[in-house]
């Protein structure tokens, strides 16, 4: 909805920023011919070719802007935004025929006044400068015979507009009643039944049973359509084994991370921080002295444990009191230091053992390891001889037998979980080939390789009763306790008796969520009467509702006035909407649009 409101000066200070600097975005009408000079009209009004140049290129910097870059109109056609500025400028144009109908007209004096007003033509003073008008128009490509229309035109689309957007008022009593209907409350309480509230003897179905609610229940014991698979695939492990180790290449690596082998200790610890030393050594003599801790010291501060947290240091990289932390026990307060920050104390957290892995331990890892980054190295060597062979008109089984491959078959669809479709580029190739297409050598995630062919297409059916029979199984078991609990549920409010777990909610409103509750409790609350009750079924529960008392809305709360004026803003302006855009459409009825589609293409082919 446009806003009921709308400054003319806004729209015009708008105007010019758009058009101002246009000869700075690459754009111009040079290739049309001088005499083309409306791209169409509707009615008696015209839509002349610089109005629509200008909201082209108004929009497209706009656009241009919230993307981060520059777009060309041809991007801006992607997106059908040239079809939005057509049918601005043509809305535009419509109330401004409409406004010419009505003899709805702007004086000289108005125009004069609006133009004035506006600061993108004041100078230096304050003042309107006429110079700076003369030059402003003269850069966003106006004469000022034309921007005087313009102005002229948009302040009577404005008074027609306001005409039709004002006035359009509910009155207080209806707005009154939706505020009561909204803000009555109701007082209740909800019995619980659980699966061990109710005498329940689990017995198995027959399959008469089984297949009667596989009958009912087929959409959710259904294999959707699928596609049977072959994929050939090489992947580094598969050739880890046929690579040779060296010792002396793995000392080297282990050389090389000895760093992740052998951890030191490290120490997780808290920190806080005084203006002076004496308060830093009164807070550890009250420390020592039980008299306070350092969790009291933080909350007294309206710190945080995320506040107050220092990080996981080994000794070497703790700058500060590194031996007195190392030497503390966990929870432990040292201080107070002199540091950077000022007197500080720390509390030990956690201590992290030192960690260190020996050759010997750590060789099969890193022999493991070894072996499958060279592997990984084979497989590329591989990519080439596995192309060529495809394209010479191979096939997975002489990727097999030819490459060293290993071939698998699938029944792809949306519910497949098998370990290769987490790799993307393989789930995206299962989707989106087609039976027929010849296979091509794709590269995996993990270093390895892969071609699948689409061998059938296999279509949705339901599946068979031993396919799911332990599901069917449980689901009727389900189905039975519900019903029974139901049953009980029923029962206990019929007799008016009380079993299980007794809720109690006061004052509730319309818009009140229940956790833990199915969503339809609480309008099964507001159609009860009081004094009545309600059965509601769970997920293996059963709730019993029932209404204790209803709650007139007080309308002289603020917050009830305040709603009050928020229902009426909302329909007063959904009627002014409503309004407008049937005030719109029947004027589109009455009044004929011609576009010149040949004017449109030339204004886009001049964009450069």
């Amino acid at each position: 909805m446009t806003k009921s409101k709308t400054s003319v000066s806004k729209i015009f200070v708008w105007i010019l920023l758009g058009f101002l600097f246009v000869g700075l975005i690459g754009f111009g009408t040079g290739n049309l011919s001088g005499n083309v000079k409306t791209i169409g009209k509707i009615g008696d009004t015209d839509i002349t070719v610089n109005q629509y140049v200008r909201a082209l290129q108004s929009e497209l910097r706009n656009t241009s802007q919230q993307f981060g870059q520059q777009l060309t109109l041809q991007q801006l056609q992607a997106f059908g935004i040239q079809q939005r500025v057509l049918s601005r400028l043509v809305t535009d144009k419509l109330l401004e025929n409409e406004a010419t109908k009505l003899s709805l007209s702007v004086d000289d004096s108005s125009v004069r006044d609006n133009i004035i007003s506006l600061n993108a033509f004041k100078g230096p003073d304050g003042a309107f400068n006429q110079d700076a008008y003369n030059y402003a128009l003269e850069n966003a490509g106006y004469t000022s015979a034309e921007f005087e229309e313009e102005i002229r035109a948009e302040t009577a689309r404005n008074i027609l507009s306001q005409s039709i957007l004002s006035g359009n008022t509910i009155n207080k009593i209806q707005a009154e009643l939706l505020a009561a209907f909204l803000l009555e409350a109701r007082s209740f309480n909800i019995q619980v039944l659980t699966a061990d509230s109710v005498d329940f003897i689990a017995q198995n179905p027959t399959d008469l049973e089984l297949q009667e609610f596989l009958d009912k229940n087929t959409e959710q014991y259904t294999v959707p359509e699928s596609k049977m698979i072959s994929y050939a695939i090489l992947e580094p492990e598969m050739l880890a084994d046929s690579v040779p180790i060296d010792n002396g290449i793995l000392q080297n690596i282990y050389e090389e991370k000895k760093s992740e082998y052998n951890k030191p200790e490290e120490r997780t610890i808290d920190r806080l921080s005084f203006l002076s030393a004496d308060e830093a050594s009164s807070a550890i003599s009250k420390i020592k002295n039980n008299d306070t801790d350092f969790d009291e010291l933080s909350l007294e501060r309206g710190l945080t444990e995320d506040d107050v947290a220092y990080g996981t240091f080994s000794k070497e990289k703790l700058a500060d009191a590194s031996e007195e932390i190392f030497s503390a026990k966990i929870g432990e307060v040292v201080g107070p230091i002199e540091t950077d920050l000022g007197p500080v104390i720390f509390r030990v957290r956690e201590i992290v053992a030192a960690e260190s892995t020996s050759f010997d331990d750590a060789k099969n890892s890193l022999a493991k390891e070894y072996a499958l980054s060279e592997a990984k190295k084979l497989v590329d060597e591989k990519i080439e001889e596995s192309q060529n062979l495809l394209a010479a008109g191979g096939t997975l089984e002489d990727l097999v037998s030819e490459v060293g491959f290993k071939i698998e078959k699938i029944l792809f669809n949306e519910e497949t979980d098998i370990p290769v479709l987490k790799d993307q580029t393989f789930a995206r190739s299962a989707q989106n080939t087609e039976i027929g297409e010849f296979p091509e050598i794709k590269e995996l995630s993990n270093g390895g390789l892969f071609a699948l062919r689409i061998d059938d297409l296999v279509a949705a059916r339901t599946k068979n009763i031993e396919e799911v029979r332990s599901e069917l199984e449980s689901a009727i078991e389900k189905q039975k306790i519900q019903i029974k609990l139901d049953q009980s549920a029923n029962d206990l409010l019929k007799n008016n008796q009380y079993k299980g777990e007794i809720l109690s909610f006061n004052d509730k409103t319309r818009d009140a969520t229940l956790p833990d509750m199915p969503e339809n409790v609480i309008t099964e609350i507001f159609n009860l009467e009081i004094g009545k009750g309600k059965v509601v079924s769970g997920d293996q529960k059963s709730y019993i509702l029932r209404l204790k008392n209803v709650s007139e809305a007080d309308l002289s709360t603020d917050n009830a006035k305040l709603l009050i004026s928020q229902i009426k803003n909302q329909i007063n302006n959904s009627l002014s909407a409503d309004l407008f855009e049937s005030f719109a459409n029947m004027a589109r009825i009455n009044s004929k649009l011609d576009i010149n589609e040949q004017a449109l293409n030339a204004v886009h082919s001049s964009f450069q």
